[in-house]
């Protein structure tokens, strides 16, 4: 009967984990990737900088085609200067419009040429009804058509340090997006792993926890009249709290870890695990180191660099605002009125300098002071990364020999654990010894976990050193 209700057990519980096991949906890493490479909301606003600067850049590369513009009007005016310049325009203009009242008092409308006054009126006094049309030509209607072309000659040196500002620029934007998808890159890496490390350690927490139950559930050891025994009991329930604590610690960073792959992808699975990968071939395939002789920046430090060459440029922008700009033109008119249609150009060169603008005083002075800056800036932050680099290099090489030390004694310690059971149940272990080889296997998954997390962060960190064309690029 008993063997029977064992069977059962045995049975519901093979199902239950296999039925467990068929939920999970296993997702590699690299389909991680993609799938942040393709939501990333970052990255996509990086992306839309670059485009924003190749527009801006392609549209200063065309400072030296010619501008061309139109200008149609149609317009009616009692304006005698508009009025008088539409007629010439039109090529129409007669004597009549250049009356004016003045002409009523002049001599020869009252002397003849005998110097006798006239007794009648005559041709010659007819001036003495003359219209002022000239000052007073009263309302008319009048159209203008203009085509014109202007080419520059000269511009002072603004237009092309513009140019190479905006192509600064936009080198500067595609340097960031590598480096900010290199970090993306590395962040997703390294949750991705902090996952499936919390899980395997969270899984070896809770076997040493059982295996602290079993032994206390198994061995009478709270039994005060017995010093020895009940010092290893004690001892077992100070190492199961820290073991719990332990627990919760490794839940949390799974939970973190998790909860940051959501947020990068947003549409993982709810049953969603990580494929099982050890650290160090998980690192070696997906956060290759960098060469130290080839390596020492990020893109970060090419960023702060074309930076200051933008800011070199817009030096020469701020200096050419005082210097002259010569240009050649030409424009062709098309006049229309009531009288006649009719057309005119004009063509040459034309030179045109600022001579004050107070908005323009100590613009050069202010553009020398932020080249200053960034060149600082971009100073600082390449020797800052050099510095870390080297940082770097040594802290990996330190922990992979700590994490091989710590896997070497953690094989071993398993076997000493087994032995010390083993002696422990013949009588030969007391129970504050078992106690401290469960402490020896405690501390080691402590040391485990510290360090594989201390390992992953340095070589994600290190990812970012790797020049452009890495792995994940390709």
């Amino acid at each position: 009967m008993k063997r029977f209700r064992f069977l059962s057990i045995l049975i519901l519980t093979l199902t239950f984990l296999s039925n467990e096991i068929k939920s999970e949906t296993k997702i590699d890493f690299p389909e991680i990737w993609i799938k942040v490479r393709q939501r990333s909301a970052g990255l996509r606003a990086k992306a839309a900088e670059v485009k924003a600067a190749e527009i801006g850049k392609d549209r200063a590369g065309k400072h030296w085609l010619p501008k061309v513009y139109t200008d149609i009007r149609s317009y009616r005016t009692d304006d005698p200067t508009l009025n008088f310049t539409g007629k010439l325009g039109q090529r129409s203009a007669t004597a009549s419009d250049f009356s004016t009242e003045s002409l009523r008092y002049q001599p020869s409308n009252f002397i003849g040429s005998d110097n006798r006054p006239y007794t009648e009126p005559n041709v010659n006094n007819a001036e003495l009804f003359a219209k002022d049309t000239l000052n007073h030509p009263g309302s008319h209607t009048y159209s203008r058509g203009t085509l014109g072309i202007e080419l520059p000659l000269f511009e002072g040196g603004g237009k092309t340090a513009a140019y190479s500002l905006l192509e600064n620029r936009l080198l500067a934007a595609k340097s960031e997006e590598q480096y900010f998808i290199n970090l993306e890159y590395s962040n997703s890496a390294a949750a991705y792993q902090t996952l499936s490390l919390a899980e395997d350690n969270l899984s070896k927490t809770q076997s040493l926890l059982a295996e602290i139950k079993y032994f206390l559930s198994n061995y009478r050891l709270a039994n005060r009249s017995n010093p020895v025994g009940f010092s290893g009991f004690l001892s077992l329930k100070t190492l199961q709290n820290l073991l719990e604590i332990s627990k919760k610690e490794q839940e949390t960073l799974r939970s973190a870890a998790e909860e940051q792959l959501r947020f990068m992808t947003e549409d993982l699975p709810e049953d969603f695990r990580p494929s099982k990968t050890p650290l160090l071939k998980f690192a070696d395939e997906f956060l290759p180191l960098p060469n130290p002789q080839n390596s020492g920046n990020t893109d970060l430090s090419e960023v702060y660099r074309l930076r200051s060459e933008e800011a070199k440029e817009a030096v020469k922008v701020e200096r050419a605002k005082f210097l002259p700009k010569i240009a050649a033109f030409a424009e062709s008119y098309t006049y229309d009125g009531s009288r006649d249609r009719a057309n005119a150009y004009n063509a040459g060169l034309f030179l045109r300098m600022n001579l004050l603008d107070p908005s323009d005083l100590g613009a050069v002075d202010q553009a020398k002071a932020d080249l200053d800056v960034v060149r600082k800036k971009a100073e600082e932050t390449k020797l800052r990364e050099e510095s870390h680099f080297r940082i770097l290099i040594v802290k990996e090489r330190n922990i992979l020999e700590n994490l091989n030390s710590i896997y070497d004694s953690m094989r071993i310690q398993e076997e000493q654990l087994r032995i010390s059971s083993k002696l422990f149940r013949e009588g030969t272990l007391s129970a504050p010894q078992m106690a401290t080889s469960f402490s020896k296997s405690a501390e080691l998954l402590r040391m485990k976990s510290d360090s594989e997390s201390e390992y992953l962060k340095t070589r994600a960190q290190l990812s970012l050193y790797n020049k452009r064309g890495a792995r994940h690029e390709n």
